[in-house]
């Protein structure tokens, strides 16, 4: 899933894309409402994410975004919770969408394999090489990535951490309280990294990236606009 950095990036454009600019409450309560979903951890994302159980053994786990809307679709003129949807319209398109444009995994004979067990090796549409499923979510490859590209967007959005402000969004998936350890590790990302970073990136481009996320975030605010929501 994108990490604190890219979902802060589409929360950020998706505030500049208001015409009527909220005031400063409702954006931090936004930008919180953002951080959200990753207040849980490991398996219990499925919970926080809205993951579809029957998908648990997929590499790629979309949220099923009308299983949130069901529940909370009635309460989108919450900045929080429009926040939190954000998160999960973000991740939906990541992985539906953004995933197949630039990767593939497949099992042993080559064949597209969306299930975790059977996965033998990754495609790397863009750069035209394959890499080991084992050694593809590492600091090396995948998540590395992530580290190195960190400080691109932070500067080129100019990313800050919002501060913390105790959410009362009566959800049971969510903790906001330990949106204080989000936070703490947002503020750290922040500080970390060098100009060039990104010149390293091994399986994302930082401009194929950055592009993704501005789509996604202005379909996002049509779509919302559209409902009357934004």
């Amino acid at each position: 899933m994108p990490g604190f950095i890219i979902h802060l990036v589409e929360a950020t454009l998706l505030l500049k894309y208001m015409k009527k600019q909220p005031d400063a409450g409702w954006c931090q309560e936004f930008l919180l409402g953002n951080l959200l979903p990753d207040t849980r951890l490991g398996a219990e994302k499925m919970i926080s994410h809205f993951w579809a159980p029957e998908h648990m053994d997929y590499i790629a786990r979309a949220p099923k975004l009308e299983r949130f809307l069901d529940k909370y679709g009635h309460r989108l003129d919450e900045p929080a919770i429009l926040g939190y949807y954000s998160h999960l319209y973000l991740d939906e398109h990541y992985v539906d969408r953004y995933w197949p444009e630039i990767l593939c995994f497949e099992d042993k004979e080559g064949h597209p394999e969306p299930r975790k067990a059977l996965i033998d090796r990754v495609e790397l549409r863009e750069k035209g090489m394959k890499i080991p499923f084992d050694q593809f979510f590492t600091s090396e490859y995948y998540y590395g990535d992530y580290t190195r590209s960190n400080h691109w967007f932070v500067e080129r959005y100019d990313i800050h951490p919002p501060k913390f402000k105790s959410l009362n969004v009566g959800m049971e998936e969510v903790d906001p309280e330990k949106l204080h350890c989000v936070l703490d590790e947002l503020a750290c990302i922040c500080r970390k990294g060098k100009i060039g970073d990104e010149k390293e990136m091994k399986v994302f481009e930082p401009e194929s990236l950055d592009e993704f996320i501005q789509r996604t975030a202005k379909t996002f605010y049509e779509e919302m606009a559209r409902s009357g929501d934004i």
